[in-house]
């Protein structure tokens, strides 16, 4: 009986993980990114957060000029796993999520602080996500984002700098 009960509490705890909604998703992504200095982020994690297939492209400007990056999941995850010497502080201030049966995308502004008890961030992105539900489970399948440029300050559209969501 003991055994039942348990196996049946297994059940219903690995189905609620895998049928993880969007914006869990997107939450956890931040948090596996973020670390203390002289800390990896949450590799693992990353890994179970992006599909096999996925794709990462970043903008930064340099010089005036826009530069794409383009990787896969895995080099994204590659670039990541090394040990800095700053800390990389995520946090999440705009969130809208659209959804239809095993698709959503989630539109995000995220401020970036290497010092997580700093007041101001040392800049601010904006991303776009993209999300496939495979079986009951969401992963990241593209993930575009762009680094705020001073010449066009990306809106808050209400939202404080530093209320995390």
């Amino acid at each position: 009986m003991r055994f039942s009960f348990m196996l049946f509490v297994s059940v219903l705890s690995n189905s609620a993980s895998a049928s993880s909604a969007p914006e869990e998703v997107v939450g956890a992504l931040f948090e596996a990114l973020s670390h203390a200095p002289k800390e990896k982020p949450d590799i693992e994690k990353l890994k179970a957060l992006f599909h096999a297939e996925a794709k990462i492209f970043g903008v930064q400007q340099a010089n005036a000029k826009s530069n794409l990056m383009a990787v896969s999941g895995a080099e994204f995850i590659t670039l990541l796993d090394k040990v800095p010497e700053k800390g990389f502080f995520e946090c999440e201030v705009v969130r809208k999520v659209q959804r239809y049966d095993r698709f959503a995308q989630v539109y995000s502004v995220a401020e970036t602080r290497f010092n997580k008890d700093q007041k101001k961030p040392d800049f601010t992105g904006v991303n776009s996500i993209q999300l496939y539900k495979q079986e009951n489970e969401w992963q990241i399948l593209s993930l575009y984002y762009q680094i705020e440029s001073p010449s066009n300050p990306i809106s808050l559209e209400g939202a404080k700098s530093g209320a995390c969501l």
